[in-house]
């Protein structure tokens, strides 16, 4: 009795050897009967599994700012009294726009020198024709005519300077124009002036700043256990409160070496190009920055994943009748790429376009 139940049992186990053996086989025929039609092959979008340090997120918060390069401070170059102010925080300015006028006594005097150079040049220029005149009559020697040359030069020279001096202070009736120097946008004015205010220029400091805003700077503050992180040239992705649904792209473009003593804390600057000035300063901004771990691992685009009966796999692709669904460990989303942990070897090409469909015909 105990016999025939060891028979039984090995031939139910060889019963289902050979049921398993039929299943293989039956896979293993499907398998290789599977083969992508030539207008999928030629549709196919593939892409390498690449081995890279992974990446991380710094999150950062921080204001728009004027490009620093892109900024004027406009100073009056004399002491005097606020006569009138042409602008206002915000204005936009063309070059040589008048932002301010000031009545100047320096500017009068400017004025005084320009006269009297005026009239030393035209006494030069006369006295010149005389001697050669004299010259001509035998009246005046080629030393004579030497010195009056010599002081018509000098005459021109001091004209030409006091009419510099001039068009720099902009004087007209002892009166000094602020001209804006650069095209661009009023973004700071002196709280401290007014009209019909005096005023000495070393103590009142800049009357106004222009600024071209067709590129501002992200600061943003990082703190100090995060500094390490951070280098020149990392992207940077920027949402602002006034555009909530827009990420606006940059890359960090100064490191400030220094620590804020109080807050702990070192600035990043990030430009920002401006073409439709969308971005006004002092708009407050969140700034995510992305940086590299030392740890590598293999990464691919994150539209080749294909999330199934919670896990994740991917369509692998050697040729035409090797096409393989194949299942991945995700260590870390970040945007449009995806790091896995296994699953992937660098250099394995999965396929992402149309790889839902080439799943679903593997798995029927």
């Amino acid at each position: 009795m105990k016999t025939n139940n060891i028979i039984a049992g090995l031939m139910i186990v060889a019963t289902c050897m050979a049921c398993q053996s039929k299943k293989e086989e039956a896979n293993k025929e499907s398998s290789e009967e599977f083969e992508l039609s030539d207008k999928v092959r030629k549709e196919l979008v593939l892409a390498p599994a690449v081995l890279e340090n992974i990446s991380s997120e710094l999150q950062l918060t921080g204001k728009l700012a004027p490009f620093e390069e892109k900024q004027v401070k406009v100073s009056p170059l004399v002491d005097g009294v606020i006569e009138k102010i042409s602008v206002t925080l915000g204005d936009y300015v063309k070059k040589g726009q008048t932002m301010a006028i000031i009545h100047s006594s320096e500017v009068a005097d400017v004025e005084n020198q320009i006269v009297g150079a005026k009239s030393d040049f035209l006494t030069a220029q006369k006295n010149l024709q005389v001697q050669q005149d004299l010259y001509k009559s035998g009246l005046a020697s080629e030393k004579d005519i030497i010195i009056a040359q010599n002081d018509l030069l000098k005459a021109e020279g001091t004209l030409r300077r006091a009419n510099e001096i001039s068009g720099i202070y902009g004087v007209k009736n002892s009166f000094y124009t602020v001209k804006a120097p650069i095209d661009g946008y009023i973004v700071d004015v002196n709280r401290n002036i007014s009209e019909k205010m005096a005023y000495r220029e070393g103590d009142i400091g800049p009357f106004f700043s222009v600024a071209d805003l067709s590129t501002v700077q992200v600061i943003a503050n990082v703190y100090e256990s995060d500094v390490a992180k951070i280098k020149d040239g990392y992207k940077a992705s920027i949402r602002l409160v006034a555009y909530p649904d827009r990420v606006f792209e940059g890359k960090v473009d100064k490191i400030n070496n220094v620590l804020d003593p109080q807050t702990r804390t070192m600035q990043v600057r990030i430009n920002l190009a401006n073409p439709q000035k969308l971005l006004k300063p002092e708009m407050f901004a969140k700034v995510t920055i992305s940086y590299a771990d030392n740890q590598k691992i293999v990464s691919i685009p994150s539209e080749s994943i294909i999330f199934d009966k919670d896990r994740n796999f991917v369509i692998v692709y050697k040729n035409s009748k090797e096409v393989e669904a194949r299942r991945v460990q995700v260590a870390k989303v970040l945007g449009n790429k995806t790091f896995v942990f296994n699953g992937l070897k660098e250099g394995e090409r999965v396929i992402i376009k149309n790889q839902l469909m080439i799943y679903n015909a593997l798995n029927n």
